[in-house]
């Protein structure tokens, strides 16, 4: 698909990317004193079949590490054979759960090269995570040049096939040795990476969310709006509970129906408002839910396309439903960097089941599949480049 010029609908909100400032005040690591030490045992690389590999089941030869202290500041960072971590039994990361983390996406282009995905996004928001834990702040043009290089390295591991990519997982994490709680003396930063099959081996897979009126995922005024660690121990739980009678996610909501996101997904919904406008709608970043890069990507795709209303607002459940009940959903899907785009057939609440109209050949409605086919050539750059002439597209960096 062709990209028009940028359109906006009137209740556009601003972008939490739209000020990429990934410098820091502090003296940080610099990707010019890396070293490299590489492994004298390669590990065998697993077949590119996407029911071995699976997500978070493999690793790659080497990892990257960088280690910081109150009073040195920042080593230099290091590329070395992957490794486990001694780790303090007191290290307050075990205990406080003050550790952050990032996932992104590295792909293989159809020229072989290496290609990545907004990783500069995924720098900023680290970086917004490791302020609200006060970990230490660090040059994300740095750590991205860093992670870079540790692709290079492992440049092997990355899948050369349709859907499979190379998962990066940057984390870092208070190591200070002793209880308290307080902001760390000590930290460690550490990139690690994951080749992955496609999400759902068989194509895109509609799935089936309970409206959990009983647990909160976040609260304003918390942490929902960060990746933080505390976030998602707290939802394997209920996520268990509604597996047990059905249900695939959950639909995290406030006391009052306050839309906010689904399992680990930015939540869309697609409908004709009683005006008989079309509008697709998200949560407007209010602090409570994770602003997702695949979300922010989608709002600038759609605002692009001008065909109908994208919209940012406060949503509340009983919106959603009564839209349902009178035939005015069109579709609903989540969005996340391990998804890509995750389409929704029902949904339960207050003991009702309602079913969302897809296409069966497609597993999708028609706009979360078209969002699907876009996201992924501009990934791999495959008919990106044919459709405009050449050309990478702004989201994608060539290593």
């Amino acid at each position: 698909m062709m990209l028009r010029s940028l359109w906006r609908s009137p209740a556009f909100s601003f972008s939490y990317y739209s000020n990429l400032d990934l410098s820091c005040p502090y003296p940080s690591f610099q990707a010019r004193d890396l070293t490299t030490t590489h492994t004298m045992h390669y590990i065998t690389k697993p077949p590119c079949d996407p029911k071995i590999m699976t997500f978070g089941a493999f690793h790659t030869d080497h990892l990257l590490e960088i280690d910081w202290s109150e009073k040195m500041g920042w080593s230099r960072p290091q590329i070395v054979p992957f490794k486990s971590f001694s780790i303090h039994p007191f290290s307050a990361c075990l205990h406080y759960a003050i550790e952050c983390f990032e996932g992104a996406k590295a792909y293989r282009g159809p020229d072989n090269s290496i290609r990545t995905f907004r990783l500069n996004c995924n720098m900023y928001r680290m970086k917004q995570s490791a302020k609200r834990l006060s970990l230490p702040d660090f040059d994300g043009g740095e750590l991205e040049r860093c992670i870079e290089q540790l692709l290079k390295v492992d440049r092997d591991w990355i899948p050369d096939r349709p859907g499979f990519s190379c998962y990066i997982r940057p984390t870092l994490m208070a190591t200070e040795e002793a209880l308290g709680v307080r902001a760390s003396s000590r930290a460690k930063l550490f990139v690690v990476l994951c080749p992955v099959g496609p999400y759902f081996p068989s194509g895109l897979k509609p799935v089936r969310v309970f409206c959990n009126t009983s647990t909160i995922r976040s609260a304003p005024g918390g942490v929902g709006g960060y990746k933080v660690a505390g976030n998602y121990a707290p939802t394997v739980l209920p996520l268990k509970e509604v597996q047990k009678i059905g249900f695939h996610q959950n639909l995290w909501m406030l006391p009052d129906g306050l839309v906010q996101e689904m399992g680990v997904c930015n939540l869309f919904f697609f409908w004709k408002n009683k005006q008989g406008e079309k509008e697709l709608v998200t949560p407007i970043l209010d602090g409570t839910i994770l602003p997702g890069i695949s979300r922010d990507s989608i709002l600038e795709l759609t605002r692009n396309m001008g065909k109908f209303k994208v919209i940012e607002k406060k949503l509340y459940i009983q919106e959603v439903v009564e839209a349902m009940e009178e035939g005015r959903m069109i579709e609903m899907f989540g969005s996340g960097t391990a998804v890509s785009i995750q389409p929704i057939e029902a949904i339960g609440y207050n003991d009702k089941i309602y079913e969302v109209q897809y296409d069966q050949k497609l597993n999708a409605g028609e706009l979360s599949h078209e969002l699907f086919d876009i996201l992924t050539n501009i990934q791999v750059q495959s008919e990106y480049q044919f459709q405009t002439g050449g050309g990478e597209h702004k989201w994608v960096r060539s290593i």
